[in-house]
């Protein structure tokens, strides 16, 4: 198992209804592949297990955090402030993996969206064109730090109060896509289920950011299964050692 770190809150601030971004100071620098998770330890004994949540940016020791308060333990996070500590892992888990040349789009839903901002900062160094297609309830959030590093920036809300009047993937088959794109995504289970149908019909390559419930996100427990189709035959696989970055082709939505 990595070594857990003791972190120190830097900045913990709402950024938009129920989203929160908190950046911490590790006592060492660390490496990102983006995609990877840390784990969070509460300062609360009787929560015992991490909270996996996705690594939005990585710089040296500055590590972000992009979070939906959704029960006591991240409303406990949401309440932290600069100078409190809080125990972290390092990067864990199989992140994207960046083609070599041609444009990537980056499709995110939701609190998935904040996981493509490091990626996008990886692509862009790499020397590639990069897209994002955002999709939304109605709160738009991280626009202008998507726009800093994207070449161009889609936006659907379900409401239709900004951008596009639908999902982000209604709105990617009226979207006229650059040749050798290569889709990275992160969202909730039923865009990624349609986005892959999409994009098995459109035969653009796929990477999807798979959430589950983790019980140690080590690899041990085997707690956060998933079945994939590879070679003809269905496997499973663990999200937290072997993800949670699959090939989206391949996974049984």
């Amino acid at each position: 198992m990595k070594e857990i770190m003791t972190a120190t809150v830097v900045e913990n601030r709402s950024i938009a209804p129920e989203i929160h971004q908190i950046t911490f100071d590790l006592p060492v620098e660390q490496t990102l592949c983006p995609g990877q998770f840390a784990n969070v330890y509460l300062n609360d004994p009787s929560r015992l297990l991490p909270r996996p949540i996705g690594i939005s940016r990585l710089q040296g020791r500055k590590l972000q955090l992009i979070y939906r308060t959704v029960g006591g333990g991240t409303a406990l996070m949401a309440r932290m402030q600069p100078g409190e500590t809080l125990r972290l892992s390092p990067p864990l888990g199989k992140g994207y993996d960046l083609p070599e040349s041609g444009h990537v789009l980056l499709v995110g839903g939701g609190v998935g969206a904040p996981l493509l901002l490091g990626t996008a900062d990886a692509a862009k160094a790499k020397g590639l064109s990069v897209s994002a297609a955002l999709g939304y309830r109605s709160q738009l959030f991280l626009m202008d730090e998507f726009g800093a590093v994207c070449d161009r920036v889609y936006v659907a809300t379900d409401d239709g109060s900004h951008g596009y009047h639908g999902t982000v993937v209604a709105m990617l088959e009226e979207t006229e896509l650059p040749e050798n794109t290569t889709v990275l995504a992160c969202g909730p289970t039923p865009m990624l289920r349609a986005l892959a149908a999409f994009c098995k019909e459109k035969k653009l390559p796929l990477q999807v950011s798979l959430e589950a419930r983790m019980g140690c996100g080590y690899g041990a427990c085997v707690g956060c299964v998933v079945k994939l189709e590879q070679n003809g035959e269905t496997v499973q696989k663990r999200v937290c050692k072997d993800g949670p970055v699959f090939n989206g082709w391949e996974v049984c939505f």
